[in-house]
């Protein structure tokens, strides 16, 4: 009788384990479960533990804008630098910073880029940030927080960042008159992208396997070719990158997606404003002639670094002697173009070459 007891008390207390870990498992937090599906970083290093090669100043007032550049290609910084000089940066409050990994022994031989240049680059410019990783598509995350950190930490009086790649051309000026009206405190404002899938066929180069991320669908995210976040928004996202030590390879999908949602932080949707076909900013330019503004404020360089200075000298012009043209006007309308829309979801610029009718 009494074994019949000590049996029955032993079933009890395992049914009530059992019980406790499964109501558990489903009250956790939904954006912990969403956090969960990225895996750890790599070689489980966290963000706040890679080192800083190279460390630049910040003397930002306004906005701290970081550029996500291969290490081994100059050629688009020195576009960048010349279309907007660190000067004129300056008297707007703004200080720019290129992020870069490192290059292995290969990857020199192939760019002819040597880490004794890059500090040269850094010594004749002072805008480079680099961190001890590997330059790769893999490590893009690393690269993406580590500006935001810099940023946060580093720039006193700083209200917004903006977070671009260095192949996309950008009307800053025209992005100046947006900020103050737009970009709130807990949202962060760009390119919306929904109900985007994980690529799952092992030949492509945006291939995420479920050991990666076991969910069918990303969260809502901004293309990470351009987009502006509040400072306060962005040390949010930082210091939970930090504690929670996931880690997602997509950058755009992680840090404005991922962690995101987690925390809670608004899309600000903006999409009108960008365009996917690099040949929209050629005619917007052509429309200086007839001092007509243009509606895109970002779009792709389309292979062809020179755009963004010719973009910025337009964009300039226009600022303050175009006028803004009417919807039955716009170049979207009037710049007649046969193309494929290209993905938004990995930031990949793929145009395919096609003659302007």
């Amino acid at each position: 009788m009494l074994a019949k007891l000590s049996f029955l008390l032993l079933f009890i207390c395992i049914a009530c384990v059992l019980f406790i870990a499964f109501t558990e498992k489903d009250l956790r937090p939904k954006e912990n479960v969403i956090s969960a599906q990225a895996t750890v970083g790599t070689n489980g290093r966290s963000f706040s533990s890679i080192r800083l090669i190279i460390e630049p100043f910040c003397n930002a007032t306004l906005l701290a804008w970081i550029v996500t550049s291969y290490a081994g290609d100059p050629s688009v910084r020195s576009a960048l630098r010349r279309a907007y000089t660190n000067e004129e940066l300056q008297a707007l409050g703004i200080r720019r910073v290129f992020l870069l990994g490192t290059l292995d022994d290969n990857a020199e031989r192939k760019s002819r880029v040597s880490q004794n240049a890059l500090l040269d680059e850094s010594r004749r410019f002072d805008d480079i940030l680099q961190g001890d990783f590997l330059d790769t598509y893999k490590n893009l995350t690393h690269k993406h927080l580590m500006g935001l950190r810099w940023a946060v930490n580093n720039c006193k009086h700083l209200q917004y960042i903006m977070k671009m790649d260095d192949d996309i051309v950008v009307n800053m000026y025209g992005i100046l008159d947006k900020l103050h009206d737009t970009v709130h405190k807990d949202s962060l404002i760009g390119y919306a992208l929904k109900n985007m899938i994980p690529v799952r066929e092992t030949a492509n180069k945006w291939y995420v396997s479920r050991a990666e991320y076991s969910g069918s669908i990303y969260p809502d995210f901004v293309s990470g070719w351009m987009y502006i976040v509040h400072s306060k928004a962005a040390r949010r996202l930082t210091n939970y990158a930090e504690s929670s030590n996931k880690y997602f390879w997509i950058d755009d999908v992680f840090v404005t997606g991922i962690l995101r949602q987690a925390l809670n932080i608004k899309i600000q949707d903006i999409g009108e404003l960008y365009t996917t076909d690099y040949r929209y900013l050629e005619c917007c330019i052509k429309g200086r002639k007839n001092s007509l503004k243009c509606e895109f404020l970002v779009g792709p360089n389309g292979g062809d670094v020179e755009l963004q200075v010719k973009f910025q000298e337009f964009a300039k012009f226009c600022h303050t002697n175009c006028s803004v043209r009417t919807k039955t006007n716009f170049v979207s309308k009037t710049c007649v173009v046969a193309y494929k829309e290209p993905s938004l979801q990995a930031g990949a610029v793929q145009i395919d070459t096609v003659n302007i009718l």
